[in-house]
């Protein structure tokens, strides 16, 4: 069921200075499982072959239905990948989102994330969000609600488990140096 498996996390200082890396609401892929060959993460893949987001305050970047806030978002500082939405307070670290379905972007761009508008998100994070685990269901926006509430009641726990094992470095750090 799971597409694929992305793991991001804030990096241990002495990397971020090797790496003059600034931020520190920079969430870096540090590994990943992509066993159907998924591609809808692509476009955040930069030039050297990093994949990195920032966790934004979502309240900058979408404006949504009133009854359903989401707290923070993630963005590549150019293109937002999902709001996070965290709808039951007795697992906080259980989110949900899925990406822009508009053909086009505010800036009247082409959204690249088009073309995967039907999937969604699965969201396991940290307290702080300096660690956040992307689980990526083809085709599933319209069952989020019911995918949610599988992932929370521990109906992925087995799969999520087989892909943390097969998950690989997205980047070796080390090596480009």
């Amino acid at each position: 069921m799971i597409a694929a498996y992305f793991s991001f996390e804030a990096l241990p200082e002495a990397v971020k200075f090797q790496h003059k890396i600034i931020s520190k609401v920079r969430l870096d892929c540090t590994k990943f499982a992509n066993p159907t060959g998924y591609t809808g993460l692509t476009d955040f893949v930069n030039t050297k072959g990093l994949m990195f987001l920032y966790k934004t305050p979502a309240r900058e970047l979408v404006k949504s239905n009133s009854k359903r806030m989401a707290e923070w978002a993630l963005s590549n500082g150019k293109l937002n990948l999902s709001s996070i939405y965290f709808e039951d307070t007795d697992y906080p670290e259980y989110g949900y989102g899925y990406p822009n379905a508009n053909r086009l972007l505010s800036n009247k761009e082409p959204n690249p994330l088009f073309p995967f508008r039907n999937d969604c998100y699965l969201f396991l994070t940290n307290a702080d969000l300096s660690s956040v685990e992307v689980l990526i269901i083809m085709n599933g926006r319209n069952m989020v609600s019911a995918y949610y509430q599988n992932f929370i009641e521990g109906g992925l726990e087995q799969e999520l488990l087989e892909l943390r094992v097969q998950a690989q470095p997205f980047f070796d750090y080390e090596r480009s140096l």
